[in-house]
C-alpha cells in the first residue's frame, strides 16, 4: 500500500479515532446505542492490544517461505525497497555468489518528494556504509508500490530461474502472487520474519508488549488488504 494511504489503513488508528468520536458523541447525547458501540470499540481495542492476533496472522503469511542453506546458479539478486534487513541480506548473498548482479527496485511513494527521501538514494548511502562494490548494483527507482516493482522487474528480462527475490517474510506471499501473475518464476528469499513460528502461544506472553501487538496487527491487516486488492483488481 502507498505510504500516503498507510496511516489511513491502519486499523488501530481507525479504532482509536472512532473511540474519541464515539466518546464525544456519548458525552453530548447520552444515547445508549452509542454507549453500546463504544463498548464494542473498546472490546476490539483490547483484543488487538492484549492478544497476539497480529502475530498469528503474520505466522500465516510467513509459513510457506523458508531460506535454504544453498542455492544453485544464482546470477541475479532482486531487492524490493524497504527494511534495512533486505539490503543486508543482498550484500550477504552477493558475497556468497560473486558473479551475481544486484538489482535494487524501489522509488518514492511520498506526495512531497525530494532527492533525500527516495528509496534508491537512501539505499545507496546504506550500501556505501557497508563498503559494497557499487558497480555490482543496478538501482531501478521509478516504482511506487509492489505491482509497479514487478512491472519494472519484468522489463529487465532476466533469467528468472537464476534470480533470487529478497523482501520481508510477511510481504513475500503477496510478492510471489504478483510475480506469478507477471510470469516471473523467481526464487523467494524472505528476511526479517516477525512471527515466532516455533514459539508456543503461551510463551509469547513472556515478551508481552501492547505496542508490538498493535504494530503486528497493523502490518498483517495492511498486507491482507493488499492481497485482497490485488486479487480484485487483477
Amino acid at each position: 500500500m502507498s505510504k500516503f494511504l498507510g496511516p489511513l489503513l491502519n486499523p488501530t488508528n481507525f479504532l482509536f479515532i472512532l473511540f474519541i468520536i464515539l466518546f464525544i458523541f456519548y458525552l453530548i447525547s447520552k444515547r445508549k446505542i452509542i454507549l453500546k458501540i463504544l463498548s464494542l470499540n473498546i472490546f476490539l481495542i483490547i483484543i488487538v492490544a492484549f492478544f497476539p492476533a497480529g502475530s498469528l496472522g503474520l505466522k500465516y503469511l510467513e509459513k510457506d517461505f523458508i531460506i535454504k542453506k544453498e542455492y544453485k546458479n544464482i546470477k541475479n539478486i532482486l531487492v524490493l525497497s524497504g527494511a534495512d534487513e533486505r539490503i543486508i541480506a543482498s550484500v550477504s548473498l552477493a558475497y556468497q555468489y560473486p558473479e551475481a548482479k544486484v538489482f535494487y527496485v524501489g522509488g518514492n511513494a511520498y506526495l512531497v518528494k525530494n532527492n533525500e527521501n527516495d528509496d534508491p538514494t537512501i539505499a545507496k548511502k546504506f550500501y556505501n556504509k557497508l563498503n559494497f562494490d557499487m558497480d555490482r548494483i543496478n538501482f531501478i527507482g521509478k516504482s511506487r508500490n509492489t505491482i509497479e516493482n514487478f512491472k519494472e522487474i519484468k522489463d529487465l528480462d532476466l533469467k528468472y530461474s537464476e534470480t533470487i527475490l529478497i523482501t520481508s517474510a510477511y510481504h513475500m506471499k503477496r510478492s510471489m502472487m504478483i510475480a506469478k501473475r507477471q510470469g516471473l518464476e523467481v526464487i523467494p528469499y524472505p528476511v526479517n520474519p516477525i512471527s515466532r513460528s516455533t514459539t508456543h502461544l503461551l510463551n509469547s506472553y513472556q515478551v508481552f508488549d501492547v505496542t508490538n501487538n498493535l504494530s503486528n496487527f497493523n502490518t498483517f491487516f495492511r498486507e491482507i488488504l493488499g492481497i485482497i486488492a490485488f486479487k480484485i483488481t487483477s
